[in-house]
């Protein structure tokens, strides 16, 4: 997602109502089978001190597996950014890629793992091993 620079300092403000798509590359590494495109909302606007100050919305879903079945499990999320870039990080002088920023608070929506609603283990010996319940 990339904002233009020269509009953001033109207008002061800008507000966002967009779907994007994160590359499969980055989600694949973390135990997710696949998401949806996620939904950004909110503004992004210049300060007093021309930092850009981003107050933004996410919300989505993942498809993970079920850690007892391996079925694909739904996992919503929906995450607030509120976030300040200084003017001089900058790395491009007309364009502002927000993809790293929107991911690096989408990652820590990620469960560990999820449970299939009524999944149950089925399996509980087998050959030289035996699951025991401790109370």
């Amino acid at each position: 997602m990339k904002i233009d620079l020269r509009k953001l300092y033109g207008l002061k403000s800008l507000l966002i109502d967009e779907s994007i798509k994160i590359p499969q590359e980055l989600y694949t590494k973390m135990n997710v089978r696949s998401m949806s495109e996620v939904l950004v909302k909110g503004s992004i606007s210049v300060n007093y001190e021309n930092n850009i100050d981003l107050d933004l919305n996410l919300s989505g879903n993942f498809i993970m597996p079920c850690s007892i079945t391996f079925e694909d499990v739904k996992v919503p999320f929906n995450c607030n950014v509120q976030s300040e870039i200084l003017e001089n990080e900058l790395n491009d002088d007309f364009y502002l890629d927000l993809l790293d920023i929107l991911w690096e608070n989408i990652v820590l929506e990620i469960p560990f793992n999820v449970i299939k609603e009524g999944a149950e283990i089925k399996c509980l010996q087998g050959e030289g091993w035996e699951l025991k319940r401790e109370d």
